[in-house]
């Protein structure tokens, strides 16, 4: 697909269905070919087979957001599905969800009723 738009170095972020909501990031670096390994271990076990390359970093939109000592801290809590982050308005915790809708990176149309 970076070929097809004109990329030929991309970084490609999937996140859940809406932007910000999920509570992993998955990143994979395209530099004009797909990047594989051949080891790996998912949940714990060992898979030594060629496969993607794709890291995920926990900070989705459903982490949650605490504030500690001063500093905003992500996860690793989740908010789950139920009752998801506050925004949901269903007694959920702040999340980065929540953060990107205070921010306007967001709208709000886009939060489930």
């Amino acid at each position: 697909m970076g070929l097809y738009i004109g990329l030929y170095d991309a970084l490609w972020v999937a996140m859940g269905l809406y932007v910000f909501i999920g509570t992993s990031t998955d990143v994979s670096r395209f530099a004009g070919r797909l990047e594989h390994v051949y080891d790996g271990v998912t949940a714990g076990i060992s898979i030594q087979s060629p496969q993607l390359n794709i890291q995920t970093v926990a900070a989705g939109g459903g982490s949650r957001l605490m504030y500690r000592s001063g500093l905003f801290v992500v996860g690793p809590e989740s908010a789950g599905a139920d009752p998801g982050p506050a925004c949901y308005r269903r007694g959920g915790p702040a999340t980065v969800t929540d953060a990107n809708l205070v921010l306007g990176h967001l709208p709000l149309p886009h939060i489930p009723p």
